[in-house]
């Protein structure tokens, strides 16, 4: 991930990032990042002082949330055919309805939706 400058990938997402002027999310798209940033926390020894940069350097991005009550309904469709957590398909609901791919690492969200659903590289090769 692009804001805790994981190696594997945080360059590609960095690039990614770079690329775009503004970006959509349902808002609970913070909820998602503290839980990651949680997990590397505890699991993976980032510092409490890491944590709070990886906040502040989120706080800049120019996100735009959505209202999760404007995707729900699209989304919990979208998760049972798919058999897939809401939680994800709330961005796939949001992707869809603005025309837009998604970007995500997810192995499993790309093939359960591969229409819409794009790794950071494969966009970063469409934009060139």
């Amino acid at each position: 991930m692009a804001l805790l400058g994981e190696e594997s990938r945080g360059a590609e997402a960095t690039r990614l990032l770079g690329t775009a002027s503004t970006m959509l999310a349902p808002a609970h798209w913070k909820a998602e990042l503290a839980n990651v940033v949680w997990k590397a926390a505890v699991f993976h020894g980032l510092a409490l002082e890491r944590c709070r940069e990886v906040f502040h350097l989120a706080e800049s991005l120019p996100i735009s949330s959505v209202d999760v009550a404007e995707l729900w309904r699209g989304a919990v469709g979208r998760a049972v055919t798919a058999r897939h957590p809401v939680y994800d398909t709330l961005f796939v609901e949001l992707a869809v309805r603005e025309r837009i791919p998604l970007a995500s690492y997810d192995a499993a969200l790309r093939r359960r939706f591969p229409d819409v659903v794009r790794t950071p590289a494969a966009l970063l090769r469409r934009s060139r």
